[in-house]
């Protein structure tokens, strides 16, 4: 019965550690890919190893302004592909369901939307 106990209790400790690595991770994720993130961080990286000058710089901003504008669109434009996809595979999926699972599927689909909503929040 220890042995039984002991296995349960490491495998939801495992478990557990591995949700919080992986929301830790999906938080670092997430702010890598914020476009002022990664603009600001081409600005930092061609700054010192092109050694621009400040009227270079200054010169060079209104295409990384450009390049900020750019890279919210294609965000924009991907997460609305990738929510497309979800709205026709459960159409499709519901086809298929019974009543009760239809329930499941509503539930699970306001479940989805919420983090969706989370994820695509700046």
């Amino acid at each position: 019965m220890k042995k039984i106990l002991i296995v349960f209790s490491l495998f939801f400790l495992f478990l557990f550690g591995g949700v919080c690595g992986f929301t830790v991770a999906l938080r670092m994720f997430k702010n890598s890919l914020n476009e002022e993130n990664i603009v600001n961080q081409r600005i930092a990286e061609e700054t010192r190893r092109l050694q621009l000058t400040p009227e270079q710089l200054e010169k060079a901003m209104p295409a990384y302004d450009q390049l900020k504008r750019d890279l919210s669109e294609v965000k924009r434009e991907t997460l609305r592909s990738i929510a497309q996809a979800a709205v026709t595979q459960t159409l499709e999926l519901s086809k298929v369901l019974n009543s009760e699972q239809m329930d499941k599927l509503e539930k699970l689909s306001d479940e989805r939307r919420v983090k969706f909503e989370k994820l695509t929040k700046p």
